[in-house]
């Protein structure tokens, strides 16, 4: 059997920034951690392992930061809206800001074109994290566009102007689609690029992989949209398209008759599950 490794698997840059800033990080991963009073605001990144990793470095996940009345808190690369800047400082809290680069354009875009009383329009899922983000950097004036079809039911004012852009790890077609509707229905009508190149990069190379083997592996976590949109890109092209968080998860009879098989990552997958999981098929 023939294994193909994506060139561009595992951590993005920003997700390996947000590791990397966390503390202790060169702690192993069977050590216990000894982050006194250091916590994360949700979860760092949507990898149930990596998350297992920062537990054990002594790291704790809150939802809130009610949830805390001292010591230090992690904003994820997911970024936050400006009000829990406030109230962490507010409270004394000191802040590892992890936000990805990307997504901080993406938000102060948000606000800078509500400030010049844009419409802003974010194409992105309303329940994911950045997006609320974005939502938040807008002043909470923004409008949350799911896809093509609710871009072209929007009531559109075409007196006034509008600005769009996306969540980082959206669909590039989609939004290609959402940009030619939009240009054809509106005047004043200006849009940005948000998607982060490594997101477009993966999905171009998961096309590929998805046509040239006979089955394809993505691996990432349950909650991770960028690993859960190659998937959905993938299992399109080819149906012998399998999502995993882990080498536990694999199946033997995914392996039946196959001779060539593709593994890709979500931006939030490190390199040692990859591997592990390459290890796990050669044995199978």
């Amino acid at each position: 059997m023939k294994i193909t490794i994506a060139k561009n698997a595992g951590f993005c840059f920003g997700v390996k920034r947000a590791y990397d800033l966390t503390p202790a990080r060169n702690a192993s991963r069977s050590e216990a951690g000894g982050c006194v009073n250091t916590y994360v605001l949700g979860k760092l990144v949507h990898n149930k392992d990596v998350c297992n990793e920062l537990q054990k470095r002594g790291i704790k996940e809150i939802k809130s930061l009610d949830d805390i009345r001292e010591g230090t808190v992690i904003f994820t690369a997911h970024g936050v809206g400006p009000g829990l800047y406030e109230k962490a400082s507010a409270k004394g809290l000191k802040i590892i800001d992890t936000t990805c680069p990307k997504v901080i354009r993406a938000q102060r875009l948000a606000k800078n074109c509500a400030e010049k009383r844009h419409v802003v329009l974010v194409f992105g899922d309303k329940h994911h994290k950045e997006v609320k983000s974005v939502f938040e950097w807008s002043g909470k004036k923004a409008k949350i566009v799911g896809g093509f079809e609710e871009a072209a039911k929007l009531n559109l004012d075409k007196n006034k102007k509008y600005c769009l852009i996306s969540q980082t790890t959206q669909n590039t077609e989609e939004f290609r689609r959402i940009i030619a509707c939009l240009k054809k229905n509106l005047k004043n009508f200006s849009y940005f690029n948000t998607i982060c190149p490594s997101t477009n990069d993966r999905q171009k190379e998961i096309r590929k992989l998805a046509k040239n083997n006979d089955a394809v592996i993505v691996i990432g976590g349950k909650d991770s949209a960028n690993s859960k949109m190659l998937f959905s890109i993938s299992r399109k092209i080819n149906p012998h398209s399998y999502f995993v968080e882990n080498a536990k998860q694999l199946k033997k009879k995914w392996f039946d008759g196959i001779k060539k098989i593709a593994i890709a990552a979500g931006a939030s997958t490190p390199e040692w599950i990859i591997g592990e999981i390459k290890e796990k098929i050669q044995k199978i």
